[in-house]
Order: structure tokens, then C-alpha cells, then sequence
């Protein structure tokens, strides 16, 4: 399974760098998304989601709920089929009523990727 992370970090203290630690150790392929990092734990990070050519089945979320909704609004159409998970902290109701006004079936808020299993 690929992943994409939005707001990946080298930041060894902060959640996009956990998460992309713990992923990466469970086997899965992760596209870092950071327009202020081209590399991030030695990763080709993205500035933007329009930059990754690669296939990805999901997209996660680390950033403040305000910020999620402005990218799912900006790349609406490229997330389409994507499974949007949104880290505890990265959706309020505004990004919850979003997805489901633009069709978002699959998508999961208010949990941690690390504590679940994705097989």
C-alpha cells in the first residue's frame, strides 16, 4: 500500500516524522508531502500533491483541521478514490461536513494510522 503524508517533517519530535517512521517500518510506501523539505528521514518529499506521479491509495493528514480543508478543496479531483484519513487533531466538523458534501466515501477521522492495522 502507498501512502501519501501531508506535512511530513524531519522534526523527530513532531507526529509527520512518527508516522512516517512507524510507516515506513511497517513496510508501506510513503510520499512525504512538504513544500519546505525536498528530502525528509531520506525520502523525496512533494511540495504539492499535483507533484506525485506515483499511485497512492491513501492520503494522511497532520495539520491543523483549517489546513486540511484548504487542500481538499484545492485538490479535490485528485483525491477522488483516495482513502483520506485525518489524524487526531487534523478535522473539526467543517472538514467532516466536506467530505461528505463532495462524495468522499472513504474516509476516517479522529484516529491514529499507527495504531491500525491496514492489511
Amino acid at each position: 500500500m502507498n501512502i501519501v503524508l501531508i506535512w511530513a517533517s524531519n522534526n523527530p519530535e513532531k507526529y509527520g516524522n512518527k508516522i512516517l517512521k512507524d510507516l515506513v517500518v511497517k513496510g508501506y510506501t510513503v510520499y512525504p508531502v512538504n513544500p519546505k523539505e525536498s528530502k525528509i528521514e531520506g525520502i523525496t518529499a512533494y511540495s504539492t500533491l499535483a507533484d506525485i506521479s506515483e499511485k497512492y491509495e491513501v492520503v494522511n493528514f497532520v495539520v491543523p483541521p483549517a489546513v486540511t480543508l484548504r487542500i481538499l478543496e484545492e485538490n479535490r479531483e485528485i483525491l477522488k478514490g483516495k482513502k483520506i484519513w485525518c489524524q487526531p487533531g487534523s478535522s473539526d466538523e467543517e472538514v467532516k461536513q466536506f467530505l461528505e458534501d463532495h462524495g468522499f466515501e472513504d474516509y476516517i477521522t479522529d484516529s491514529c494510522i499507527m495504531l491500525t492495522n491496514l492489511s
